[in-house]
């Protein structure tokens, strides 16, 4: 149930050889061209559940605003913010960057997937949404490495092994049952293997530019779930929140940086323009150790061990 069972629009299979992980260049043959994956879990055709929102959005913003959605894409107005938070976190995970057996879970377009096939590694990449899972292909087409996708939810990732790393960089804070999740992706990684992740923080997401209009109350009030009906449902997360969520899950801390002071974050706009990875890391050192700007991070990235 991966690429090697996926078909065009029309149901003729893809032009792929043998089974995957498949080398990145077979997948030149259709790149631009749609395709679907037989869908591995009954509950991405549900809706109207909170646990729904974050996909329900996503398949709305495709029909709306799809340049938004493929930040791969170099026509995209926010293709490079997106590459620069990438690089943001790759600077930070970059001890783990060398995994030969990578697992990207709600993979998107393949932010993270590239990274890694670059590297040589065979990725398997998970999403609930499969226009992005289309895009991440024509994107990784002509890379190194080698790919499979799935097109399932977190709750029912694929036995596809143990792996060496697995990466689940902003989509488990649009989880409900973040620690079902959790256990379910811990169960995926070998003995010594480590978990990318990042999660909205509790303060920062407030001030920054897509803060919904109408959270004034989540803002400043309630338990750190942002619920608007019909528009999105995210949780955000303080460190000790965090870090307790990786201990019930069985992993043992290794490092977490509060991120995003600047893209994406609240001192966006006040940025320097075409600031280089080293500045942005320097910057947001220094909000790190400012009184007033250190709690406002729009994310946590962490790394976690599979004991």
């Amino acid at each position: 149930m991966s690429l090697a069972s996926a078909t065009f629009l029309d149901g003729s299979p893809l032009p792929l050889c043998g089974q995957g992980p498949f080398p990145a260049e077979q997948l030149t043959e259709f790149k631009g061209t749609a395709f679907l994956l037989p869908c591995e879990d009954a509950w991405i055709h549900g809706r109207g559940t909170s646990s729904h929102a974050y996909l329900e959005g996503a398949q709305q913003a495709w029909i709306d605003i799809p340049e938004y959605m493929d930040v791969l894409d170099p026509q995209s107005p926010c293709h490079e913010l997106k590459l620069a938070a990438r690089d943001l976190y790759l600077h930070y995970w970059r001890p783990w960057l060398g995994a030969q057996r990578v697992l990207d879970v709600g993979c998107g377009v393949g932010r993270f997937v590239l990274p890694f096939l670059d590297r040589g590694a065979d990725v398997i990449a998970v999403d609930a949404d499969m226009q992005s899972l289309c895009r991440c292909a024509w994107h990784a087409a002509g890379h190194p490495g080698r790919l499979d996708l799935h097109w399932t939810s977190v709750h029912n990732l694929p036995e596809r092994g143990r792996f060496d790393v697995i990466v689940a960089s902003e989509v488990l804070c649009y989880v409900p049952d973040v620690d079902s999740a959790l256990w379910a992706i811990g169960g995926r990684l070998h003995t010594g293997g480590a978990l990318l992740i990042s999660l909205e923080a509790r303060w920062g997401w407030a001030a920054a530019a897509d803060t919904p209009s109408g959270a004034i109350d989540m803002a400043l009030e309630g338990d750190g779930v942002i619920a608007l009906a019909g528009e999105t449902w995210v949780r955000t997360y303080e460190k000790d929140q965090l870090c307790s969520l990786l201990e019930r899950a069985g992993l043992r801390i290794e490092a977490v940086w509060p991120m995003l002071y600047t893209i994406d974050g609240p001192l966006e706009d006040a940025l320097p323009a075409a600031a280089t990875t080293t500045e942005l890391v320097e910057i947001e050192e220094r909000c790190r150790q400012h009184a007033v700007w250190q709690r406002l991070n729009r994310v946590w990235t962490a790394v976690a061990i599979k004991k």
